[in-house]
Protein backbone atom coordinates (compact mmCIF):
# COMPACT_ATOMS: atom_id res chain seq x y z
CA UNK A 1 0.00 0.00 0.00
CA UNK A 2 3.06 2.40 0.91
CA UNK A 3 4.72 1.24 -2.14
CA UNK A 4 1.77 2.26 -4.29
CA UNK A 5 1.12 5.73 -2.88
CA UNK A 6 5.02 6.22 -3.34
CA UNK A 7 4.57 5.28 -7.18
CA UNK A 8 1.90 7.41 -7.70
CA UNK A 9 3.29 10.79 -5.58
CA UNK A 10 5.95 13.23 -8.02
CA UNK A 11 8.53 13.25 -4.81
CA UNK A 12 11.60 13.95 -7.73
CA UNK A 13 9.38 17.06 -8.65
CA UNK A 14 8.69 18.33 -5.13
CA UNK A 15 12.62 17.44 -4.57
CA UNK A 16 13.87 19.76 -7.37
CA UNK A 17 11.70 22.36 -6.04
CA UNK A 18 12.68 22.29 -2.95
CA UNK A 19 16.17 22.45 -3.84
CA UNK A 20 15.82 25.21 -5.66
CA UNK A 21 14.06 26.95 -3.60
CA UNK A 22 16.63 26.40 -0.44
CA UNK A 23 19.58 27.28 -2.56
CA UNK A 24 17.74 30.22 -3.53
CA UNK A 25 17.28 31.17 0.01
CA UNK A 26 21.06 29.86 1.22
CA UNK A 27 22.52 33.00 -1.63
CA UNK A 28 20.28 35.75 -0.05
CA UNK A 29 21.24 34.72 3.75
CA UNK A 30 25.21 34.74 2.52
CA UNK A 31 25.31 37.10 -0.19
CA UNK A 32 22.11 38.89 -0.05
CA UNK A 33 21.53 38.78 -3.28
CA UNK A 34 20.74 36.51 -6.07
CA UNK A 35 22.09 38.24 -9.45
CA UNK A 36 25.49 39.36 -8.99
CA UNK A 37 28.35 37.47 -11.09
CA UNK A 38 30.41 37.08 -8.26
CA UNK A 39 27.81 35.12 -6.01
CA UNK A 40 26.19 33.40 -8.89
CA UNK A 41 29.68 31.84 -9.25
CA UNK A 42 30.97 30.89 -6.02
CA UNK A 43 27.15 29.02 -5.55
CA UNK A 44 28.46 26.81 -9.26
CA UNK A 45 26.56 28.60 -11.95
CA UNK A 46 27.82 27.68 -15.50
CA UNK A 47 31.27 29.78 -15.59
CA UNK A 48 33.37 28.32 -18.78
CA UNK A 49 36.75 29.79 -17.62
CA UNK A 50 36.33 27.83 -14.57
CA UNK A 51 35.08 24.64 -16.38
CA UNK A 52 38.29 25.11 -19.02
CA UNK A 53 40.84 26.21 -16.59
CA UNK A 54 39.49 24.86 -13.00
CA UNK A 55 38.23 21.21 -14.57
CA UNK A 56 34.68 22.12 -12.71
CA UNK A 57 32.58 20.06 -14.76
CA UNK A 58 30.02 19.63 -12.14
CA UNK A 59 28.90 23.32 -12.80
CA UNK A 60 27.23 22.32 -16.30
CA UNK A 61 24.98 20.79 -13.58
CA UNK A 62 24.94 22.44 -10.37
CA UNK A 63 23.72 25.73 -12.88
CA UNK A 64 20.32 23.96 -13.13
CA UNK A 65 19.66 24.49 -9.71
CA UNK A 66 20.45 28.19 -8.89
CA UNK A 67 18.63 31.17 -10.25
CA UNK A 68 19.14 34.93 -10.83
CA UNK A 69 16.70 36.59 -9.23
CA UNK A 70 12.73 35.52 -7.38
CA UNK A 71 10.38 35.95 -10.75
CA UNK A 72 13.35 33.79 -12.14
CA UNK A 73 13.00 31.23 -9.43
CA UNK A 74 9.23 31.42 -9.44
CA UNK A 75 8.12 30.72 -13.15
CA UNK A 76 10.74 27.87 -13.10
CA UNK A 77 9.15 26.19 -10.15
CA UNK A 78 6.18 26.40 -11.32
CA UNK A 79 7.10 24.76 -14.71
CA UNK A 80 8.89 22.16 -12.78
CA UNK A 81 6.00 21.71 -10.40
CA UNK A 82 2.66 21.40 -13.05
CA UNK A 83 4.84 19.36 -16.22
CA UNK A 84 6.40 17.38 -13.32
CA UNK A 85 3.30 16.50 -11.50
CA UNK A 86 1.72 15.56 -14.82
CA UNK A 87 5.70 13.82 -16.81
CA UNK A 88 6.52 12.57 -13.40
CA UNK A 89 3.67 10.07 -13.05
CA UNK A 90 3.77 9.19 -16.85
CA UNK A 91 7.22 8.34 -16.97
CA UNK A 92 8.12 7.10 -13.67
CA UNK A 93 10.43 8.28 -11.05
CA UNK A 94 13.83 7.21 -12.59
CA UNK A 95 13.10 7.90 -16.35
CA UNK A 96 11.82 11.69 -15.03
CA UNK A 97 15.14 12.27 -12.79
CA UNK A 98 17.17 10.84 -16.43
CA UNK A 99 15.32 12.98 -18.25
CA UNK A 100 15.67 16.34 -16.10
CA UNK A 101 18.95 16.01 -15.05
CA UNK A 102 20.55 14.83 -19.05
CA UNK A 103 18.55 17.53 -20.20
CA UNK A 104 19.81 19.95 -17.75
CA UNK A 105 23.60 18.63 -18.79
CA UNK A 106 23.35 19.15 -22.33
CA UNK A 107 21.33 22.56 -22.14
CA UNK A 108 23.85 23.63 -20.27
CA UNK A 109 26.59 21.93 -22.87
CA UNK A 110 25.03 23.93 -25.53
CA UNK A 111 25.82 26.81 -23.55
CA UNK A 112 29.09 26.10 -22.79
CA UNK A 113 30.31 26.03 -26.24
CA UNK A 114 28.08 29.01 -27.86
CA UNK A 115 27.44 31.30 -25.20
CA UNK A 116 30.37 33.08 -22.78
CA UNK A 117 28.32 34.51 -20.38
CA UNK A 118 27.92 33.05 -17.07
CA UNK A 119 24.07 31.31 -16.90
CA UNK A 120 22.18 29.75 -14.42
CA UNK A 121 18.63 28.27 -14.04
CA UNK A 122 16.46 24.93 -14.34
CA UNK A 123 15.00 26.18 -17.93
CA UNK A 124 17.57 23.67 -19.96
CA UNK A 125 16.08 20.96 -18.00
CA UNK A 126 12.37 22.73 -18.11
CA UNK A 127 12.73 22.11 -22.08
CA UNK A 128 13.39 18.52 -21.73
CA UNK A 129 10.34 18.28 -20.13
CA UNK A 130 8.79 20.24 -22.99
CA UNK A 131 9.68 18.51 -25.69
CA UNK A 132 9.62 15.28 -24.01
CA UNK A 133 5.80 15.19 -24.53
CA UNK A 134 6.20 16.21 -28.26
CA UNK A 135 8.59 12.82 -29.11
CA UNK A 136 6.66 10.97 -26.79
CA UNK A 137 3.68 11.67 -29.00
CA UNK A 138 5.31 10.21 -31.85
CA UNK A 139 6.87 6.86 -30.12
CA UNK A 140 3.30 6.22 -28.58
CA UNK A 141 0.65 7.85 -31.24
CA UNK A 142 -2.06 5.32 -29.56
CA UNK A 143 -2.05 7.79 -26.66
CA UNK A 144 -4.06 10.22 -27.85
CA UNK A 145 -3.56 12.71 -24.69
CA UNK A 146 0.35 13.37 -25.55
CA UNK A 147 -0.38 14.27 -28.77
CA UNK A 148 -3.09 17.37 -27.49
CA UNK A 149 -0.20 18.24 -25.11
CA UNK A 150 2.64 17.63 -27.78
CA UNK A 151 0.45 20.42 -29.44
CA UNK A 152 0.55 22.80 -26.99
CA UNK A 153 4.16 22.49 -25.51
CA UNK A 154 5.23 22.67 -29.58
CA UNK A 155 4.06 26.00 -29.46
CA UNK A 156 5.15 27.01 -25.92
CA UNK A 157 8.43 25.85 -27.42
CA UNK A 158 8.81 28.35 -30.41
CA UNK A 159 7.65 31.00 -28.32
CA UNK A 160 10.13 30.79 -25.82
CA UNK A 161 12.89 30.60 -28.57
CA UNK A 162 12.09 33.39 -30.55
CA UNK A 163 11.06 35.69 -26.95
CA UNK A 164 15.26 34.61 -26.43
CA UNK A 165 15.68 35.45 -29.24
CA UNK A 166 14.40 38.66 -29.75
CA UNK A 167 15.30 39.80 -25.78
CA UNK A 168 18.00 40.13 -23.84
CA UNK A 169 19.69 38.29 -21.05
CA UNK A 170 18.19 34.88 -21.86
CA UNK A 171 20.36 32.27 -22.56
CA UNK A 172 19.17 30.61 -25.77
CA UNK A 173 21.51 27.84 -26.79
CA UNK A 174 20.83 26.50 -23.37
CA UNK A 175 17.21 26.31 -24.22
CA UNK A 176 18.09 24.79 -27.43
CA UNK A 177 20.25 22.47 -25.83
CA UNK A 178 17.74 21.37 -23.21
CA UNK A 179 15.23 20.52 -26.28
CA UNK A 180 17.96 18.65 -27.75
CA UNK A 181 19.06 16.97 -25.50
CA UNK A 182 15.40 16.06 -23.77
CA UNK A 183 14.54 14.52 -26.76
CA UNK A 184 17.50 11.94 -27.70
CA UNK A 185 16.52 11.01 -24.28
CA UNK A 186 13.74 10.41 -24.20
CA UNK A 187 14.16 8.57 -27.53
CA UNK A 188 16.16 6.26 -25.63
CA UNK A 189 14.88 5.74 -22.69
CA UNK A 190 10.85 6.12 -23.54
CA UNK A 191 7.84 4.56 -21.36
CA UNK A 192 8.04 1.52 -19.36
CA UNK A 193 7.05 -1.69 -21.50
CA UNK A 194 2.88 -1.09 -20.16
CA UNK A 195 3.53 1.14 -23.07
CA UNK A 196 3.89 -0.28 -26.85
CA UNK A 197 6.19 1.63 -28.75
CA UNK A 198 6.78 1.98 -32.72
CA UNK A 199 10.45 3.28 -32.06
CA UNK A 200 12.77 0.25 -32.43
CA UNK A 201 15.93 -0.79 -30.78
CA UNK A 202 18.20 0.58 -33.43
CA UNK A 203 17.00 3.71 -33.36
CA UNK A 204 17.12 4.15 -29.35
CA UNK A 205 20.84 3.09 -29.71
CA UNK A 206 21.09 5.64 -32.69
CA UNK A 207 20.00 8.33 -30.31
CA UNK A 208 22.63 7.31 -27.52
CA UNK A 209 25.60 7.06 -30.14
CA UNK A 210 23.99 10.54 -30.93
CA UNK A 211 23.79 11.87 -27.43
CA UNK A 212 27.90 10.59 -27.10
CA UNK A 213 29.44 12.30 -30.26
CA UNK A 214 27.09 15.72 -29.42
CA UNK A 215 28.13 16.13 -25.69
CA UNK A 216 32.31 15.63 -27.13
CA UNK A 217 31.70 17.56 -29.83
CA UNK A 218 30.12 20.39 -27.08
CA UNK A 219 33.16 20.04 -25.25
CA UNK A 220 35.61 20.78 -27.78
CA UNK A 221 34.15 23.70 -28.93
CA UNK A 222 33.94 25.18 -25.36
CA UNK A 223 37.30 24.79 -24.89
CA UNK A 224 38.35 25.75 -28.11
CA UNK A 225 36.54 28.85 -27.77
CA UNK A 226 38.20 29.60 -24.53
CA UNK A 227 41.74 28.53 -25.36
Amino acid sequence: MMQKKLDNTSYITYTIVGINLMIFLYMLLKFGTTTSVEALVQMGAKSNIHIVFRHEFWRLLSAAFIHIGFEHLLFNNLSIYFIGMDLEKLMGHLRFIVLFIFSSLGGNLFSFAFNSNVSAGASTGIFGLFISYVVLAQMYPHLLALKQRATSFSILIILNIVTGVMGTGVDNWGHIGGAIFGGLITLLIGLDKRYSSRINWKIRMGSLVTLILLSLLLLYFGFQKVL
